[in-house]
C-alpha cells in the first residue's frame, strides 16, 4: 500500500468512528398532553441501551418529585425519579414507547424509539398540570343544637 492509500484508509476509519459516536439530536417533540426532548447518542460500545433524563413541570422546570417512568413493553421495568427529577435505567435493544406520569399532571408518552446496543437515550419530559379531573370542593355542614355543646 502506498502512503496515499494508508492516509485514505485512516481518514475513512476516523470518519466512521466519529459518525458512530456523534449525537443525533431528535429535538423537542410536542404531544397532545405534554412535550418531551429526545436526544439519542450512538456509540460503538457493546452495552445495553441506557435510558435516562428528567421529569420537569412544564413552564417552571421544577422537578416532578414522585413521578414514575416506564416503557410499554415491560411495565415492570419502571423507575421513579430522584430528588432532582432524574431517572435512569437500561433496556434490551428494541423499540420502546417511554411514559411518565404523576398525580395532578397529564401523562406523557413518547413516540416509538428504536434503540440498539451502545445507545444512550436522553429524554427530558415536561409535564403540564392536569386540573380537569379535580372536582370543585363541596363543603357540607350539619347544624347541631346548642344542647350538644353545653353539659
Amino acid at each position: 500500500m502506498t502512503i496515499k492509500s494508508l492516509i485514505n484508509v485512516a481518514v475513512i476509519s476516523a470518519l466512521i468512528i466519529l459518525t458512530a459516536s456523534c449525537s443525533t439530536r431528535q429535538g423537542l417533540i410536542k404531544t397532545k398532553e405534554s412535550l418531551y426532548e429526545l436526544n439519542i447518542k450512538k456509540t460503538s460500545l457493546n452495552h445495553n441501551p441506557v435510558i435516562s433524563g428528567y421529569v420537569y413541570e412544564f413552564g417552571t422546570k421544577s422537578p416532578v418529585l414522585g413521578a414514575s417512568v416506564w416503557n410499554h413493553k415491560h411495565y415492570n421495568n419502571k423507575t421513579e425519579v430522584d430528588i432532582s427529577g432524574k431517572f435512569n435505567y437500561s433496556v434490551k435493544p428494541g423499540k420502546y414507547r417511554i411514559s411518565t406520569g404523576f398525580v395532578g399532571f397529564r401523562p406523557c408518552k413518547t413516540n416509538s424509539i428504536k434503540v440498539s446496543k451502545g445507545d444512550t437515550i436522553k429524554i427530558d419530559f415536561y409535564l403540564k398540570p392536569d386540573t380537569s379531573n379535580f372536582p370543585d370542593p363541596v363543603i357540607k355542614t350539619k347544624r347541631r343544637s346548642r344542647s350538644n355543646f353545653i353539659k
